[in-house]
């Protein structure tokens, strides 16, 4: 019976080796992927440099019809770089993430005692691993296209309650057309609304899609103003393909209440 009692537990101890070294060889074959089943993560990777002795930074980030916020400081800024990782989930209610997915991540340098911001730094990109780790570089590099590359400040005209609309377009060939999630981001401020697509396409005049989603006076970070960069996303399976997220970005141009922005356009 001892003798039982010994093999038993010997093989229970064999059992757990053989577990870890599974584990183990599963994260060193696929060091990309992400962790936890069913997920995938946005790792933004921050250039401080640029910076004057950065106290405090906010950092928003859309993707796959999520939005996610995270707030650094102390000893997250005491180097010449900071990381924000953000998790998603591959699948919800609207859309499954897919190769070439677009998405945006904004990091805001603020006042650590009134809160408002000092400079910004923005990037959309296209996901690359629906499956795994997604890394970005923010604060760094030329003004492109799809980057505003290092930090800039904003000190245009106040814009008093804007209202972000949200264009979608070439939509009426779609079969299956349901809801879609619709998001605009000024400032590090998201709103967000899940539409009737196919009842409002009905209703449209030209076969375009409008939505308005409505801003207060001011934002976490202050007051908008002239300067501020805007996004526009849209989530749905319906959209591929070829992206069932796509989102389109500028930079707000004038202090009136209305900025159109076409997030769905191919």
């Amino acid at each position: 019976m001892m003798q039982f009692k010994l093999n038993n537990r010997a093989l229970l101890s064999l059992f757990f080796v053989f577990l870890t070294l599974v584990i183990l060889s599963t994260m060193i074959v696929f060091p990309n992927r992400a962790l936890a089943a069913g997920k995938f993560t946005i790792d933004a990777k921050i250039n401080l440099k640029n910076l004057n002795n950065p106290q405090k930074l906010k950092v928003v980030a859309f993707s796959n019809g999520e939005n996610k916020t995270k707030y650094l400081t102390g000893n997250d800024l005491k180097s010449n770089t900071a990381t924000a990782s953000f998790q998603f989930n591959q699948k919800n209610n609207l859309v499954t993430v897919g190769h070439n997915d677009e998405y945006f991540v904004c990091a805001y340098d603020i006042n650590a005692q009134t809160n408002e911001m000092k400079s910004y730094s923005c990037i959309e990109g296209n996901m690359e691993n629906p499956t795994g780790k997604n890394p970005v570089n923010i604060g760094s590099g030329p003004d492109l296209t799809l980057s505003t590359g290092k930090f800039k400040p904003v000190n245009g005209a106040v814009i008093k309650n804007p209202t972000v609309v949200v264009w979608l377009e070439n939509l009426a060939g779609k079969k299956d057309l349901k809801n879609i999630g619709v998001v605009a981001m000024i400032k590090g401020e998201l709103r967000y609304k899940i539409i009737d697509a196919r009842k409002l396409l009905q209703q449209s005049n030209d076969k375009t899609i409008r939505v308005p989603l409505h801003f207060g006076n001011e934002s976490e970070l202050g007051p908008f103003r002239v300067g501020d960069m805007l996004f526009g996303c849209v989530s749905a399976n319906v959209l591929n393909p070829t992206e069932g997220t796509e989102c389109e970005h500028r930079v707000t141009s004038h202090t009136g209440q209305i900025h159109n922005i076409i997030a769905r356009h191919d």
